[in-house]
C-alpha cells in the first residue's frame, strides 16, 4: 500500500523541515529536544600516546606512518573526572542518547608525544540500553570535507591541479552542462577554488525536502556520484558561481570526482594512502566502498524533523518500528542512501580518536606551509577556507568543522598555538545545546589545564 498525502501538507512539511535541515550540515541547529534521557552509564576511558608528526612532510609515499602509537594506562591529571562532568551535563541538557569523545594534547610530562583522552558516555541503543564504547563506530558527516579538500591540496602541491583552473580543466567540457541562471550556463566555469570555500552557487541537497522525497523512494540504494552532482545541475546555481558563499556539499562530491581522474584511482584509496595512514588512524572509513569491520550505532532524529520524516514517503513506512519515545531510530530503515550520498563530501564512518588523528595530522603534516595556508585563509565572503572553519575559541584560534546527518550531530576542532585536537559526536540530531558548545566546554577544559 503506497503512502498518500495532500499537496497542501506536503507543502506545510517542506516548510517545516527546510527550516531545521540546516542542522544537517556545518550550521547549528536550534530544535529543543524532547526526549526523556537514556540509561546513564559509566564512562570508557582511554589514554594512548602518539609520537608528533613533521610540520613540514609533504612526502606522499603511502607506506609511511608519522605516528608511533604506545598504549598506556597512566591517568591524565584526573583531567577525565572533569570532562566526564561537562559531557554528562550536556547529556542532561540535550537529552542525547549518547557521546563520544577524543582529546588530543601534548603529553603533561614533557616528552615529544601527543597524548589521546577518550570518552564514551550514555548508551548506543536506546531500546536495548547497552553503554557506549570508546571503540563505537560514528558517521561524521561534513567533518569530510576538510580530508577532502587535504587530498586536493597535496595535488595541487604535484602539479596536478590548479586551484584557478575550471572543474571543466579535469572532468571535461560539458560535466555541468545545464547549469543555468539568468539564461547564463556556468558549469564550465566552476573552478577547483569555488567547489572548495562554497562559493560555487550550488544548492545543498541535505537542506532540500524534495531531495528527501526522492531519496525515500530508493533508501536501500546507493546513490552515485554523478545522480547528486545531476540533481544540483538541475537545480541550477544559487548565484553567479565566485560572487557569494553558500555552504554545500556537492561542490566537494565534485572534488571527490577529479581527485579519481587525475590521480586513477578511487578516492577512498587516495584518502587512505595521503591522509588516513600517515595519520596512522586505522579504523576510520569512506562508504560506500569500504566498511567499518562493525556497523555505526543506532543514530536518533528528534523534533520536527522526526515530525516531517513521519510523513515523508518511503520512511513513513517504518514510523511504526522506528519510534522510539521523542525519537525517530533512523538505523531501522535502508542504509544504502545514507552511506552513499554524502561520500568525499560527508561520508565518513569512524572511531573518534581515528577521527581525531587524521583532523590533526591534516595541520601537522599532511601539507607544506604554503598550502597549509591556502587552505585556512578565509575567502572575502565568510570565515570559511578552502574546507575549514577559521575561528576562536577563548583568544586562541581555532580550526573547526561540524557535521550533521540524520542519526549524528559531530564536530572537530585544532587549536594550533597549543597543539590540541577535539573531536565529538552525539547520536541524535538536531540537538539543543548543538554540539558545537560542547566541544567549546571541553576546550575550555583542555586551555585551563594547559
Amino acid at each position: 500500500m503506497g503512502f498518500k498525502c495532500p499537496q497542501h501538507s506536503l507543502i506545510a512539511l517542506g516548510a517545516v523541515l527546510a527550516g531545521v535541515l540546516s542542522s544537517i550540515g556545518c550550521s547549528s541547529s536550534s530544535t529543543s529536544p524532547s526526549a526523556t534521557e537514556g540509561p546513564e552509564s559509566s564512562p570508557s576511558t582511554t589514554v594512548t600516546e602518539l609520537a608528533s608528526d613533521d610540520v613540514s612532510t609533504t612526502s606522499l609515499d603511502p607506506t609511511t606512518t608519522t605516528n608511533e602509537v604506545t598504549t598506556t594506562t597512566v591517568a591524565v591529571d584526573g583531567i577525565e573526572g572533569r570532562l566526564t562532568a561537562v559531557i554528562d551535563d550536556f547529556l542532561a541538557s540535550a537529552q542525547a542518547p549518547g557521546v563520544t569523545m577524543t582529546v588530543l594534547r601534548p603529553a603533561a610530562d614533557g616528552t615529544d608525544t601527543i597524548e589521546a583522552i577518550n570518552l564514551a558516555r550514555g548508551v548506543r541503543n536506546i531500546t536495548i540500553g547497552d553503554e557506549l564504547s570508546t571503540s563505537d563506530y560514528f558517521r561524521w558527516a561534513s567533518i569530510t570535507k576538510p580530508m577532502t579538500s587535504i587530498v586536493v591540496l597535496q595535488l595541487v602541491e604535484e602539479g596536478l591541479i590548479d586551484l584557478e583552473a575550471t572543474v571543466s580543466t579535469y572532468l571535461g567540457s560539458g560535466w555541468a552542462s545545464g547549469y543555468e541562471l539568468d539564461g547564463v550556463d556556468y558549469g564550465d566555469a566552476i573552478t577547483i577554488r569555488q567547489i572548495l570555500d562554497h562559493t560555487d552557487g550550488f544548492a545543498e541537497f541535505a537542506f532540500d525536502f524534495g531531495f528527501y522525497v526522492l531519496a525515500s523512494t530508493r533508501l536501500d540504494t546507493p546513490f552515485e556520484p554523478k545522480e547528486v552532482i545531476d540533481w544540483a545541475v538541475e537545480q541550477g546555481p544559487l548565484y553567479e558561481p565566485g560572487t557569494a558563499y553558500e555552504y554545500n556539499t556537492v561542490g566537494f562530491i565534485v572534488a571527490g570526482l577529479v581527485i579519481e581522474k587525475v590521480t586513477g584511482n578511487p578516492a577512498h584509496i587516495e584518502l587512505r594512502n595521503r591522509l588516513f595512514d600517515r595519520a596512522d588512524a586505522k579504523e576510520i572509513y569512506l562508504p560506500p566502498e569500504e566498511s567499518p569491520p562493525e556497523q555505526t550505532i543506532d543514530g536518533y532524529v528528534q523534533g520536527d524533523l522526526k515530525l516531517a520524516l513521519s510523513f515523508v514517503p518511503g520512511f513513513a513506512v517504518y514510523t511504526a518500528e522506528a519510534t522510539v519515545g521523542a525519537f525517530y531510530d533512523i538505523s531501522v530503515i535502508p542504509q544504502g542512501v545514507l552511506r552513499s550520498v554524502g561520500w568525499t563530501g560527508g561520508g565518513i564512518e569512524a572511531r573518534a580518536e581515528d577521527l581525531a588523528r587524521v583532523f590533526r595530522h591534516q595541520f601537522t603534516g599532511a601539507l607544506s606551509n604554503e598550502m597549509l595556508t591556502a587552505f585556512t585563509t578565509p575567502s572575502e565572503f565568510s570565515d570559511y577556507g578552502l574546507g575549514i572553519n577559521v575561528g576562536e575559541v577563548d583568544g586562541y584560534t581555532v580550526y573547526s568543522h561540524g557535521g550533521g546527518t540524520p542519526g549524528f550531530r559531530s564536530h572537530a576542532m585544532y587549536l594550533p598555538e597549543l597543539d590540541v585536537t577535539i573531536a565529538v559526536s552525539a547520536n541524535l540530531i538536531p540537538i539543543e545545546p548543538d554540539i558545537g558548545t560542547l566541544a567549546s566546554e571541553i576546550a575550555a577544559v583542555i586551555i585551563d589545564n594547559s
